[in-house]
């Protein structure tokens, strides 16, 4: 068995505009509601981070300063949408199968408070807040970049090719039942059956 995952390489990319994002984004809130420069934190694409002790300063919500970060990023050019912490706290976004994608990789610990979501055949390509010289990047939820070719080899499996969808976190699951054996904790896949033939 073996994986393959690239980064967003391809011919004929388009660069996202060279602007400092969270400069930009800075003097956006600035200009709409007042905010003062250190309310965003950190950019380290796909995540705006704020720094929720300053905005507890002003007489705006976190929820309202992540409307309106999001609002604003998405004026950017080469920048497709941007969903906020809260909203995929609360489930209320579209349930579009991007935003879906975007919901399993979200984390209320780690993720930051917008999520962005760059346009398809668009990529960051200046220096991020601690990252630079960007020449390739993973994060974005298109084809190109989430296509992961899973091989499974061994006795009693039959030489197939499978085109449905499945996922990375299948592996686990699928390995522990033919060794017929308990899943690890963490496992959240589903078996493939197409490599446990004997067992159906």
């Amino acid at each position: 068995m073996t994986t393959v995952c690239q980064p967003t390489t391809y011919a004929g990319p388009t660069p996202v505009p060279p602007v400092p994002i969270k400069g930009t984004i800075t003097d956006a809130l600035k200009a709409r509601l007042g905010l003062p420069e250190g309310v965003i934190r950190l950019f380290e694409y796909p995540y705006i981070y704020l720094n929720e002790e300053e905005i507890g300063k002003t007489k705006y919500s976190v929820a309202e300063v992540e409307t309106a970060v999001a609002e604003e990023i998405i004026k950017i050019t080469g920048i497709r949408e941007a969903i906020t912490r809260t909203d995929l706290l609360k489930g209320t976004f579209a349930p579009t199968l991007v935003n879906t994608m975007i919901l399993n990789n979200f984390h209320p610990k780690r993720s930051g408070n917008i999520h962005v979501i760059a346009d398809q055949f668009w990529y960051f390509y200046y220096e991020m807040d601690t990252t630079t010289d960007i020449a390739a990047i993973h994060c974005s939820p298109w084809t190109y970049d989430t296509y992961v070719p899973l091989f499974f080899a061994g006795y009693d499996i039959p030489a197939q090719r499978i085109a449905r969808p499945v996922t990375p976190y299948d592996i686990a699951a699928t390995i522990a039942t033919r060794l017929e054996i308990k899943p690890p904790s963490g496992s959240i896949g589903t078996p493939l059956i197409e490599v446990l033939a004997e067992k159906r």
